[in-house]
């Protein structure tokens, strides 16, 4: 190789190392300038976020880009169910206006099983935090019993004017039982069977087409539960109506629920008396089952009651996670239902078919 060639090649490997050289320090600045920046941002963000209060539930940090990479956090936080959602978005606007940091974005979502306020943060040239602000709505399903007596105004509001997941529940053997199952389904509402069972006292075990009583062998037990759920079409779940003497004995629940399993029917416990060992059975057996652990919605047919028997409701749901209410099918409860449904955080609840909360 001549000289003017080999001069040539290395003053070219110098000015590629010096050109590399230039743009690798361009670079080191450049990220560090990002990070600085980052850095300065995140330290408003979480001093802003601790004075809200809210408790942390992940926070991520990851590199983005490329040549020069920057830096961007991912947190989730949760609210609390009695937080005052209206006065949290004025709060958020209120403390992630100050500089240096820059509001992109806040938005509100309410979803199915949760109502989220999505945050969009950072300088005046890129995005550099992403929060999410969560609020896992409690579940309320409601059952309607004692559908099948009558048709008219009050079944018309309950399957009609309340557009929201709602179970029928149809004693077998009445004159509508049938009508309304297949009104119910037309609706969305989901249909259940509410089969008599015995109750202490013997006048009130009169008058059904079907019932269970605690003399009746297994085989008897079986047919005659087969037989009421073939009467109401549509049919996804069965509670008892009445039934504080069967409920609390093994023997016939357990011919009782062998059908419901067979059937694929979920089991609620209406929990009529104290010593009810319904729901242990079901749960014992592998059937989808929960129980009423809440007052009934009416035992006193006033709006007054009955909303404040909604409230306790949602206090329990709150606790657990969800609840089962159950009221009955009477123009007052229809009314009053009505009316509590103007008045509802769909925010922080969320009325979900009994279906959904079964375990």
């Amino acid at each position: 190789m001549n000289y003017k060639l080999r001069t040539l090649l290395i003053g070219i490997v110098i000015g590629v190392a010096l050109c590399l050289g230039g743009i690798g320090g361009f670079l080191y600045w450049k990220i560090s300038i990002y990070e600085k920046e980052f850095s300065r941002i995140d330290t408003k963000v979480e001093e802003a976020i601790k004075r809200l209060d809210l408790p942390l539930v992940e926070k991520k940090i990851k590199k983005m880009g490329f040549l020069p990479v920057y830096f961007s956090a991912e947190e989730t936080l949760g609210i609390p169910f009695d937080y005052s959602l209206d006065k949290l978005i004025f709060q958020l606007e209120q403390e992630f206006s100050l500089k240096p940091i820059k509001i992109y974005q806040i938005k509100e979502e309410n979803l199915k099983d949760s109502y989220q306020i999505l945050v969009n943060l950072g300088s005046e040239e890129r995005i550099t935090h992403t929060l999410k602000f969560v609020l896992e709505k409690v579940k309320i399903a409601l059952i309607i019993d004692d559908f099948g007596y009558s048709s008219g105004r009050t079944v018309d509001i309950f399957l009609k004017e309340l557009d929201i997941p709602l179970a029928v529940s149809i004693i077998p053997g009445t004159k509508y039982a049938k009508f309304i199952a297949q009104e119910a389904h037309k609706s969305g509402k989901e249909v259940m069977v509410h089969l008599p069972m015995e109750a202490q006292r013997e006048e009130l075990n009169r008058g059904y087409k079907w019932i269970i009583l605690d003399k009746m062998g297994e085989k008897e037990i079986k047919l005659a539960t087969e037989e009421a759920i073939k009467d109401v079409p549509y049919a996804v779940g069965l509670n008892n109506h009445q039934g504080s003497v069967v409920t609390s004995k093994e023997r016939p629940m357990k011919a009782l629920l062998e059908v419901v399993k067979k059937e694929g029917l979920f089991f609620i416990d209406s929990k009529t008396t104290s010593g009810s060992i319904a729901f242990s059975l079901a749960q014992e057996m592998g059937i989808k089952s929960t129980s009423r652990e809440a007052e009934f919605l009416d035992n006193e047919k006033k709006l007054d009651y009955i909303t404040k028997q909604f409230q306790k409701l949602i206090s329990l749901a709150k606790v657990r996670g969800k609840a089962v209410g159950i009221g009955h099918a009477n123009i007052t409860t229809a009314q009053a239902i009505k009316e509590i449904l103007t008045n509802l955080e769909r925010r922080k609840i969320e009325l979900v078919y009994v279906s959904e909360i079964v375990e």
